[in-house]
């Protein structure tokens, strides 16, 4: 019998990440412009995907919907101090994920893939 490549490729994400990618979790491999890897899992039925960037040591951090900035969580200190450092705003829009600081083509690619998993979250 031929071999899967997806569950071949699952595998291999999961020895890398060390997290448990089952055969089938909807998984997706993002390299960004710096090199470092990172994956997105959506196990059936779970309400929240999982973000695991090799930058941060593979750390699970939970995915439970589109991506945020910086303005959005930040507490009004955290807004005061934001405008102390970075007077012209720019890290106000800076993307954010579960407190994970995202590059913009990280967001958009971690946006895509909780809005293409989202069938799996309510599937058993």
């Amino acid at each position: 019998m031929a071999s899967d490549p997806g569950i071949e490729l699952k595998a291999l994400l999961a020895q890398m990440s060390g997290f448990p990618i089952g055969d089938k979790d909807y998984v997706s491999y993002f390299i960004n412009d710096s090199g470092e890897r990172v994956i997105f899992v959506q196990k059936r039925g779970e309400k929240s995907g999982t973000l695991l960037h090799s930058d941060m040591d593979w750390e699970p951090k939970p995915v439970n919907g589109p991506t945020t900035t910086m303005a959005d969580v930040a507490t009004p200190e955290q807004k005061e101090a934001l405008a102390k450092v970075n007077p012209g705003g720019g890290l106000f829009s800076t993307p954010m994920c579960g407190g994970v600081i995202l590059d913009r083509a990280e967001a958009k690619w971690l946006d895509a893939c909780y809005s293409a998993s989202e069938p799996l979250r309510s599937v058993n």
